[in-house]
């Protein structure tokens, strides 16, 4: 399958450059008056640090398991940092690294609103947003025309890290794993998945292009096994940040509408 059309162009965000957007959006917080800035575990730990440093706030964590779909803050002083802020009409400055998809971000906002309440009090910064995400950024790097790749995402984001991991029965941890992982079956171009391809859910193909794209909408995965190539354009139109993996002879190959 020819991909080329979808590709973007790869942007290597180092250090530096997340230095200089943190600096770039100093101001700007100040003005929002934080009093607390909480970054999601792992990518949002070293912005989050980061502007601790630079504004002269406390810091702290939110830890979201992808499996359980679940945010938790461990430290329970934490929440007397909380109680502090809505006291003195103090803003949360909630931190991720991207915002692409949006499942992690969105559902990390709705855990600070199940007892911050009041949703003006929580402002949220990401050093990568893509215009069609689900979580809305307040501060951001619009990284839409590009396929932008963080310091701490160059080795374990490649696909071919990933197998050889599984080859040498040293996987990386489950929270490292997308969301759900989904296999399309199509008795036209069949799968051959290997053991060690987790796989979550499985959608037989019958030739509704339609329907097929409802169940995914519902399902939400963000890696899909299909061998059909036209159908694999149709889904990667509809849903962009999806990773599609097509498997030939016992390997499997990823096509990303941002590679």
């Amino acid at each position: 399958m020819n991909t080329e059309f979808s590709r973007l162009p790869v942007y290597f965000y180092g250090y530096d450059d997340i230095e200089t957007f943190c600096l770039s959006k100093r101001e700007q917080l100040i003005q929002e008056n934080i009093g607390l800035i909480l970054g999601i575990l792992r990518g949002g730990a070293i912005p989050a640090l980061m502007l601790s440093q630079m504004l002269g706030l406390p810091v702290d964590f939110v830890h979201y398991d992808r499996r359980e779909e679940k945010a938790e803050i461990n430290n329970k002083k934490v929440f007397d940092l909380v109680d502090g802020c809505i006291k003195d009409g103090k803003r949360i400055l909630l931190v991720d690294d991207v915002a692409g998809v949006g499942y992690t971000l969105a559902n990390c906002q709705n855990y600070l609103l199940s007892f911050v309440k009041d949703e003006s009090l929580i402002r949220v910064l990401t050093l990568v947003h893509h215009a069609n995400s689900r979580a809305k950024a307040d501060f951001y790097k619009d990284c839409s025309p590009v396929h932008a790749i963080l310091p701490w995402e160059r080795y374990v984001t490649s696909r071919q890290c990933f197998d050889d991991f599984a080859k040498a029965e040293a996987a990386l941890p489950e929270d490292q794993r997308y969301k759900k992982t989904l296999a399309i079956d199509d008795s036209a171009y069949p799968l051959n998945l290997q053991q060690e391809w987790k796989v979550d859910c499985r959608l037989e193909f019958t030739g509704d292009p339609h329907s097929l794209l409802k169940t995914i909408e519902t399902v939400g995965p963000e890696e899909i096994y299909c061998n059909n190539e036209a159908l694999i354009g149709v889904v990667l139109k509809e849903f962009p940040f999806s990773i599609i993996y097509k498997t030939i002879n016992n390997k499997r190959y990823r096509i990303s509408s941002f590679d």
